[in-house]
């Protein structure tokens, strides 16, 4: 069994799809720094995709510095410093402007999309955010 939740969906690289689940899983507290993640041959059989994209996730998130791979061991949930505030909004600010062009394509106001983010922030967070 996976340590993270995936319902893959048409329409966007599966790649990208697991990518975004472990982050989900790092940041609900379902896969805590320091724990081995599956293998890729684990987890391309459990999804049912090749082994290539899977190793494209990993590699994405070891990029990334969400995972940190250790040879002949595998790949671990890095346990991240805290960033600099700086480095923290250059990564959001291009993520922030595509969901509100999305956000304003779709007829959604500010307030509504303020709503909808602190909805969604509650469900992935709990209700202590």
């Amino acid at each position: 069994m996976l340590p993270f939740l995936i319902h893959l969906q048409l329409g966007e690289p599966i790649y990208e799809q697991i990518v975004r689940a472990v982050k989900k899983a790092i940041a609900t507290g379902q896969l805590q720094p320091g724990r081995q993640m599956p293998s890729v041959r684990v987890i391309s059989g459990e999804l049912g995709v090749n082994p290539n994209t899977v190793q494209k996730a990993i590699s994405r998130l070891t990029e990334e510095g969400v995972l940190e791979s250790h040879p002949g061991q595998g790949s671990y949930v890095a346990d991240r410093p805290p960033s600099h505030r700086a480095q923290q909004l250059k990564v959001l600010r291009p993520l922030i402007e595509q969901l509100l062009i999305e956000a304003a394509h779709h007829g959604l106001s500010g307030p509504e999309l303020i709503d909808l983010i602190q909805k969604q922030s509650q469900r992935i967070h709990g209700n202590d955010h």
